[in-house]
C-alpha cells in the first residue's frame, strides 16, 4: 500500500516506519539537525530538526517523528525558523564560538593560510575540524550573527592520555553521536553520559580510562562527531585532503572498505566511507596505524646489492642490476635447492605471478608462513626469494643466497644478496582476497618513494630474465586476464589477529599501538587470564 503525506505543498510518498526527517530527506527536503544521522537510531537530541504538523500542537522533532497517511508538515516557517536560532544559540554559547559570529570572518578565512596549531581551542580558527564542522555549516544556512545568551566555557581537561584520540569536550554539543554509534550501533559500552546539568558530559563510568572501560578504538566515535571534540591524533593538524580514494584495507582478511585521506602525497588519515562510518567494526590497526606505518622516513626506496669492496656490504644499484645479479644467482641452483616464500599481504596479482614463477624455478618449496620457512632448512634449501622479512631467516644455516623483497631495512637486510623495495598496498593497484574468498579492490593512492616498484612487476623482470615461459606481463590488466584464463590457485590470509604487516611488527612502527598492546597485556594479567591475545 503506497503512502502519501505532504511537506511544504510537496505532496511525496514514504514507508510505513519512517520519520518525517527520512521522508523529507529522500524527497530532497532539507531540515537542519546536528544529532541525527541516517546510520544511528534518533533521540532528538539538539531538536534543531523541528516541524511544524497541521492540526497539532508544538514543534515535534522530525527524526523521532513517525510519518502518518495524510500528515501536513511545514519545516521552514517565521515561528519555526525563530525557534531553530534560539535553540542554535543556546548550543553556540556552551561551545567556543566567537569565529562564527565574527564580523571579520570572511576576511580572516582568506587572510589566514594553514592551520593555527594549538592544544586547547578558543575558536574556528584553532580548530583542526573546522573544515568538516556541521555546526559551522548550520551558522552559516541559519545566518547567526550573535549570540545573545551568557556564555560559558566548561574548562574542561583536554584528555590525551589513551592513545589515538584527543579529547576536547569544551567543544561537545552533546549529541550522543558517539555513544549510539558505540553502544546501539557496535554494541559496547565504553562510553556514557555522565553527570548532570550543565556538567554533563561524555565519558567512562567512574572516569576508567577507555582502555579500561573497553573502548576498541575503532574511531567511530570521530567519525560520527559533528564538532572537533573527537580527533584522532596522528592526523589531527593536516587540514583539508588534497583528494580523498577509497580502497581495501590487508592488514586482515575482513578487507575493511576504507578511504584514504592524501595531502602532499602522503596517506594522512584513514576512515571508513560516510555511508559505513557507524555501522562496521574497524579494528585500530587499520582506522589508526597505516599513516605512519606506511610514511616512515627508513623505507627502502632503492634496489641494493651485496658487494665486496673493503668488506662485504649492501650498496645502491640499479633495477637492471639487480635483476641480472638475482637472476644468474639463481640459475646455479637446482630446483630442489630453491625455495620462495609467500607473503600473505601481496595482492592476488602478486601471488600469482609469484607462484607462477616458483613453480618454475623451484620444486615444491613454496611457502606460506614462518613455521613452514623453518622446515625448508631441513630440504637443503640454498637460495630463497623471501617477499616478507622474517627473523626464521637467520635461523637458515645452509642459505647461500637470499633475495629479500621489503619496505623497510632490517637487521635481516644484512644476510640478504640483493634486496628489493617494493611497494606497499597503498602504493598500488589489484585485488586482495579475503574472508568468504571474495576479491576486493585495493587501490593506488600514493606513489611508491623512490624506485620502489608492485611486487608483480619484480617478478614478472625477473622471470623474464631467467628465460621463463610465460611472462611476457606489460600492465596488471595482462596478469588479471591471464588469471582469468588459469586455474584458482592457493590465496594466504591475513589472521584478524596478526599485529605485522609484511613482517614488521606495527608496533615498531606505531608508538601508539606499542601503548595500546602494553595496557591490553597489564589489564589481561590484573584479571588473571592465561595467555595473552590481543582482541582487535
Amino acid at each position: 500500500m503506497t503512502n502519501w503525506m505532504t511537506i511544504n505543498g510537496k505532496r511525496v510518498m514514504f514507508n510505513q516506519g519512517e520519520t518525517v526527517l527520512e521522508v523529507a530527506t529522500k524527497a530532497g527536503i532539507y531540515i537542519p539537525t546536528l544529532c541525527a544521522r541516517p546510520d544511528l537510531p534518533s533521540i532528538g537530541a539538539c531538536r534543531l530538526c523541528i516541524v511544524e504538523v497541521e492540526g497539532g500542537r508544538g514543534f515535534p522533532n522530525s527524526c523521532t517523528l513517525p510519518a502518518r497517511e495524510g500528515m501536513v508538515v511545514r519545516t521552514e516557517t517565521p515561528d519555526i525558523r525563530a525557534v531553530r536560532r534560539n535553540i542554535f544559540q543556546l548550543i553556540l554559547s556552551e561551545h567556543p564560538s566567537f569565529c562564527l559570529v565574527c564580523n571579520n570572518q570572511d576576511e580572516c578565512e582568506e587572510l589566514r593560510h594553514g592551520e593555527y596549531k594549538a592544544g586547547r581551542v578558543i575558536g574556528c580558527y584553532t580548530c583542526s575540524n573546522k573544515d568538516r564542522c556541521e555546526i559551522r555549516e548550520l551558522a552559516e544556512y541559519l545566518r547567526v550573527k550573535e549570540i545573545r545568551f551568557p556564555l560559558l566555557y566548561k574548562n574542561l581537561a583536554l584528555e590525551r592520555e589513551d592513545p589515538f584520540l584527543v579529547r576536547d569536550y569544551n567543544l561537545c554539543i552533546l549529541c550522543a553521536r558517539c555513544i549510539r554509534a558505540c553502544q546501539n550501533v557496535l554494541g559496547h559500552s565504553a562510553i556514557t553520559l555522565t553527570k548532570r546539568g550543565h556538567d554533563t558530559k561524555v565519558g567512562t563510568l567512574l572516569e576508567i580510562s577507555h582502555i579500561e572501560s573497553g573502548c576498541v578504538f575503532c574511531g567511530h566515535c570521530i567519525d560520527v562527531c559533528p564538532t572537533g571534540a573527537l580527533t584522532a591524533r596522528g592526523s589531527k593538524w593536516f587540514g583539508t585532503p588534497d583528494q580523498s580514494i577509497e580502497t581495501t584495507c590487508v592488514l586482515c582478511s575482513h578487507s575493511c572498505q576504507m578511504v584514504a585521506d592524501i595531502k602532499w602525497d602522503k596517506v594522512v588519515n584513514v576512515h571508513p566511507p560516510y555511508e559505513m562510518s557507524a555501522r562496521r567494526e574497524y579494528c585500530v590497526k587499520g582506522r589508526f596505524c597505516i599513516p605512519m606505518l606506511m610514511n616512515g622516513r627508513d623505507r627502502l626506496k632503492y634496489p641494493m646489492i651485496k658487494r665486496t669492496i673493503i668488506k662485504e656490504e649492501l650498496f645502491p644499484a640499479t633495477w637492471e642490476e639487480v635483476i641480472d645479479h638475482a637472476a644468474e644467482n639463481l640459475k646455479k641452483y637446482k630446483p630442489k635447492e630453491i625455495g620462495v616464500f609467500i607473503s600473505p599481504f601481496l595482492t592476488d596479482e602478486a601471488v600469482f605471478v609469484l607462484t607462477k614463477f616458483a613453480k618454475q624455478i623451484s620444486k615444491n618449496n613454496i611457502v606460506y608462513d614462518d613455521k613452514e620457512l623453518l622446515a625448508l632448512a631441513d630440504r637443503g634449501i640454498k637460495a630463497l626469494y623471501a617477499t616478507q622479512r622474517s627473523p626464521e631467516l637467520a635461523k637458515m644455516k645452509n642459505l647461500e643466497f637470499l633475495i629479500l623483497q621489503d619496505i623497510y631495512y632490517s637487521p635481516v637486510c644484512e644476510i640478504a644478496g640483493v634486496i628489493f623495495p617494493t611497494a606497499a598496498f597503498t602504493e598500488e593497484d589489484g585485488t586482495k582476497t579475503g574472508d568468504e574468498f571474495m576479491r576486493n579492490p585495493v587501490r593506488k593512492v600514493v606513489e611508491p618513494p623512490g624506485m620502489a616498484l608492485p611486487c608483480w612487476d619484480i617478478i614478472n623482470r625477473l622471470a623474464q630474465a631467467m628465460d621463463l615461459e610465460g611472462f611476457s606481463y606489460t600492465s596488471l590488466d595482462d596478469v588479471q586476464d591471464d588469471i582469468m584464463r588459469q586455474d584458482p590457485i592457493e590465496i594466504p590470509l591475513v589472521p584478524k589477529s596478526s599485529l605485522e604487516y609484511m613482517g614488521i611488527p606495527i608496533a615498531e612502527k606505531v608508538k601508539d599501538f606499542e601503548t595500546f598492546l602494553n595496557a591490553k597485556q597489564m589489564l589481561h594479567k590484573l584479571k588473571g587470564k592465561g595467555e595473552f591475545i590481543v582482541e582487535l
